[in-house]
């Protein structure tokens, strides 16, 4: 007979468990909406996917052109070349087969968080699951055609690598994890601070592989760095500015907002100051949880879909792994967190995204340490599945 699952929060079974199946068929049932808004950001990739290997995918001009003979617009490849080589499977397909394919996978990779996030965080893989799922962002890739979930993935899978004390696995997952540079920093800087030479020589290796993709993605242009960068600076100040109800950090917002970019940057970069001491000291499962909380927090260009990124720290805080805040104001936030998520979808109408306001404050009680508590595991009445 299979034991109850262990809820380590103060809510009963009887709530939690449909409260999380609600939050998570919400979330599955809002990806129908995309295709009413011509998939959203689903269009970008599928064409990358298509014209990877050629001019067309790394040259605007001629990008635009071949969004133009397809009947979409496309704003310049700001990925490094060669993640476009993760959606040829996608760009084989007519564009709303590739879409559903894409949804798919992105479904897959949250299932596989909440079961990775379960073994590293202790929690049991049923309630890893609902968190996963109930977690309204991890699913946001699937309705806006993103891919955080596999950023969610490989970050975990960079935690597990230090759980397990294995510098391969966790440079694998930090190295894959370049495909999109500004998420992987956070961990690729506390490796360095902990002083994780051999995982770092695996990034290193990573980082040769994605050079060498990324050169055969752009139809063998071997300087695609200084292009790209280029393309980064004409691209960032305005998705800044359009994006700025959709952004969740700190600097982002800010910037958005009109202020100079010194001064924004220049609060990221006070907060990861302060950060260092927790990110040094904390056990390793924390300690990643916490680089990427404050990564979030602190990037210069982080939007909704990419909160589900906060899992890590939920999952700690809910946990057996180490102490968390103490009760109940742990329960408190965790289920305001999960209330206040779901806003994301409409908050072009309300002027801020309510992920802005969990992710800052997450990573403000993190670096704090605030009433930090060691809890026990063993099940409460009414707080196990039955």
């Amino acid at each position: 007979m299979r034991l109850p699952a262990y809820i380590p929060l103060r809510i009963p079974a009887r709530i939690f468990w449909p409260a999380a199946i609600g939050l998570g068929i919400f979330g599955l049932v809002w990806i129908s909406a995309s295709p009413f808004y011509s998939f959203i950001d689903f269009p970008f990739f599928w064409a990358g996917g298509r014209t990877v290997g050629t001019p067309d995918l790394f040259d605007p001009a001629l990008r635009v052109a071949w969004g133009d003979a397809h009947g979409m617009y496309l704003s310049p490849w700001v990925y490094p070349p060669g993640v476009a080589w993760l959606f040829v499977a996608f760009g084989l397909w007519p564009l709303a087969v590739g879409f559903w394919l894409h949804a798919a996978a992105n479904v897959v990779l949250v299932a596989a968080s909440g079961l990775l996030g379960a073994r590293v965080y202790g929690l049991d893989r049923r309630v890893g699951l609902a968190m996963a799922f109930a977690w309204t962002p991890c699913i946001a890739s699937a309705i806006y055609g993103q891919n955080a979930p596999l950023a969610l993935f490989l970050s975990l899978l960079t935690i597990e690598g230090l759980r397990r004390d294995s510098d391969g696995l966790a440079g694998l997952g930090a190295g894959l994890l370049l495909y999109k540079p500004t998420l992987a920093l956070p961990l690729l800087g506390l490796l360095l601070l902990r002083q994780r030479w051999r995982a770092l020589l695996v990034v290193a290796v990573c980082g040769a592989g994605w050079y060498l993709a990324s050169v055969a993605a752009a139809a063998g242009d071997w300087g695609w760095p200084g292009r790209w960068m280029a393309s980064l600076g004409g691209w960032y100040a305005s998705d800044t500015a359009h994006n700025i109800v959709r952004t969740i950090s700190l600097p982002g917002l800010l910037q958005g907002l009109g202020a100079p970019a010194a001064v924004a940057l220049g609060l990221g970069l006070v907060m990861i100051v302060i950060a260092l001491p927790r990110l040094a000291r904390a056990p390793a499962v924390e300690a990643g949880a916490g680089a990427v909380l404050v990564g979030l927090a602190v990037s210069p260009h982080a939007l909704n879909y990419e909160a589900a990124l906060l899992l890590p720290a939920l999952m700690w805080a809910v946990g057996a792994t180490s102490s968390g805040l103490s009760e109940p104001a742990r329960t408190r936030l965790v289920v305001a967190a999960y209330l206040l998520a779901p806003e994301y979808l409409v908050s072009e109408t309300l002027g801020l995204s309510s992920l802005a306001v969990v992710t800052a404050a997450a990573a403000l009680i993190w670096i704090s340490g605030w009433q930090r508590f060691q809890h026990s595991r063993e099940p409460a009445a009414g707080r196990a599945m039955g």
